[in-house]
Parts: structure tokens; sequence; C-alpha cells
């Protein structure tokens, strides 16, 4: 008998299991019927005894990582050398302007301001760059602040300052990780061991950055002693410029590249880069259900697409299962018809055409290039 079903018989056990085991040790010539003294007096205990069983399942899944939740589930981590990764708060630039345009100079470290709407979400500067830009990180950790791009306003008084906002998202934030994602990290067979520089140690490196969100190792990419990480945010999307060079100030700083002042080994020399997009525009004629609103329909269908889109992105740092090193990916048109065909109100589709061809488009993945599948023009016909 498994854990599993040594909780489910525990939890089998109820008032009613309970109660009858115990009513069935009575004489038959006493009163066992509902209201009598002794029913009255086993009953409560019978209660408890249930509760008791609830209790001995839930210490049997919470024992295992394989259903453990919660703060069980964090402790089972802790065993394994690792914990829960933790959200993160957004990292985003902003400018700030006089009345007449021009950047002022008087915005401090420690300032704060918060974005424009019913709910606003609170910023503080980190740090004032050379062209009097500012970085400001979200107060609040979590991903609600990933999509705001826009004025903001002085939560910190200063009379120089006319206009305030944000210009790009540096570094988006994660959520806190589910318990799911946590169970699979501890499930996953370590095929490789972490150690001296090797492909699973730069790995291991570049999941310790909490605004990288995936990433794909290149060794000996240019030659002896070289190595390149090609890194997305966390939307999966390519890193920007700041983020790249934080990443690689962390891994082989660039005043002292390949000395061993950062993460990697001594004589490594670390180059990291983002991804190059790929856009895959997709063409289809659809015949849509004359009962369902067409607009409506497309609206869904183009929200399926890029759902596929997002699973590609989400596998984009796996491992060619094949090969055992190196990377692949193919967007397939089928899957992508199969997306199309999902949605409520479609009757029949052709099958996609992807950027003006008929066939799938595989990615690559060598020294010079690594593509990023990004969902282009959707071009629905019917």
């Amino acid at each position: 008998m498994n854990p599993e079903q040594y909780a489910a018989e525990y939890t089998s056990r109820n008032y009613d299991y309970w109660l009858d085991k115990m009513l069935d040790n009575v004489p038959d010539d006493i009163d066992q019927r509902e209201g009598s003294i002794v029913f009255d007096a086993l009953a409560p205990t019978a209660m408890a005894m249930a509760q008791q069983s609830l209790t001995m399942a839930n210490i049997i899944r919470q024992s295992y990582i394989k259903t453990a939740q919660g703060e069980f589930l964090d402790y089972r981590a802790v065993e394994h050398g690792t914990a829960r990764y933790s959200a993160t708060q957004t990292e985003v630039k902003a400018k700030f302007l006089d009345s007449d345009g021009n950047a002022i100079n008087n915005v401090q470290i420690g300032d704060q301001f918060a974005s424009i709407g019913e709910t606003p979400i609170f910023y503080t500067v980190q740090k004032i760059n050379d062209d009097l830009t500012g970085e400001l990180t979200a107060d609040d950790p979590g991903t609600t602040a990933n999509s705001y791009i826009g004025q903001i306003l002085p939560v910190t008084s200063n009379d120089s300052l006319s206009w305030a906002e944000i210009t790009e998202i540096v570094a988006p934030a994660r959520d806190e990780e589910t318990d799911d994602h946590l169970r699979d990290r501890l499930l996953k067979a370590d095929d490789w061991v972490a150690y001296g520089g090797n492909v699973a140690d730069y790995l291991s490196m570049i999941s310790k950055i909490n605004e990288v969100g995936a990433g794909q190792v290149y060794p000996v990419w240019a030659g002896p002693g070289t190595v390149k990480l090609v890194i997305l945010n966390n939307d999966l999307m390519p890193a920007s410029a700041d983020l790249v060079k934080k990443v690689k100030n962390i891994i082989d700083p660039e005043d002292r590249e390949a000395l061993g002042y950062g993460l990697a080994p001594i004589d490594h020399q670390v180059t990291v880069v983002a991804p190059s997009i790929l856009t895959i525009n997709v063409e289809s004629t659809v015949t849509i259900d004359t009962k369902q609103n067409a607009d409506n329909v497309k609206a869904k269908i183009k929200e399926a697409i890029e759902n596929y889109f997002q699973l590609l992105r989400q596998s984009w740092n796996t491992v060619d299962p094949k090969t055992g090193r190196g990377y692949s990916q193919t967007v397939y048109r089928s899957k992508i018809l199969s997306q199309i065909m999902s949605v409520e109100g479609v009757i029949n589709a052709s099958v996609p055409v992807l950027n003006g061809t008929d066939g799938d488009i595989a990615l690559t993945f060598n020294n010079q290039t690594s593509e990023l599948p990004i969902l282009g023009e959707v071009k629905l016909d019917g």
C-alpha cells in the first residue's frame, strides 16, 4: 500500500465508520438507537476519532514532496538545499522633467512616486543615472507593476518637477513560486552535478538571479574559455540592455573579465546577451458559426494562439531531449491549428501559413543566434 492509499484509507474512516465500529461491540440487548445512552456516549468519541483520521491522512500527505503543500513543501525544499522562489519587485526607468521639458537634477535616492489609477503602484528611486533618468523599484513585490508604463506622480514633494514618466520596464518582477512549480523542481532528476563552470553550474547561477526568467548556455562558443548566456526576463521576453549588463557584472564583471571576480570560474570569459526575436505572422481561413459574434471569436483565436507561443517560450531553454545537449524548438502549424479549433464558435479552419510559407518553422539555436518566437500579425480570413 503506497502513501496515497494509506491517506485515502484514513480519510475514509469518517464519523459513521467509527460510530458503527464501536456500536458493533455493544451487546445486542442494549439499546443502540440514536438518542439512547450508549449512542449519545459514543457519538462524541466517533467525531473525535474521525477528525484524528483526517489529521493522520494530512500528516501522510504532507510528509512527501509529491503531495506536500505550503509550508510543509517549503520544509522539504530546505532539506534539498533550496527554497521557494520569492516574489520580486519590478524595476523601471523613469524621466523627470521641469516645465520646459528639461531633465531636473534634484530627484534623490529614496524619493517616492505613484502611478495613476484607482489602485496606485508606489515606486522608490534607487539610482540616478548620468543622464538624470532614474531607476526605481515598485514597493510591493509581484507582477502587478510589470505592465505599467506612463505618468507617475510625486509622493515626495519636489517643486522643480513638472512631469515624471516611466519609460521602460528594466526588469519585470515575478510572483512567488507556486507549489506545483516548486514541486516540479524538487522532483526533477539531477542528471548533472553543477560544478566548476560546467553547463549545469551556469544554469544554477542564472536561476539564482531574481530578474532572470530563463536562460540558455553556449559553452566554448567563441573558443576555449568562452561562454555565452542568452537570457529572458521574468515575462519570458528578451532581457533589456540594463538587465543584460547587470547579469554580466554578476557572472563576470566587464572590468575584470575572466579573473574570477564574479560567479564564473577564473579564465572563463562570459558574454551575456538577449535572444533575437523571431516574429511569426499567422494566416488561416476560418469558418465561424453564424450564431457567434465573429469579432469575439477572432479575438479568442488570437488569444489562443498567443497562449501557444507563451508555452513555447516557457520551454525555450529546455535542452534537446533527443541529443541531451543544445537546444531545439519548432513552431508547428498543426498545434496552432489545434488552438484555433479549440475556440468555441470555430467550425473549421485551414492549416495556418507561417510567415507566408506552408511549413513549420524551426528556430535557430547556435553559437551566433538564439531565436525567441513572438507572435506577430494574425490574419483570419473567412
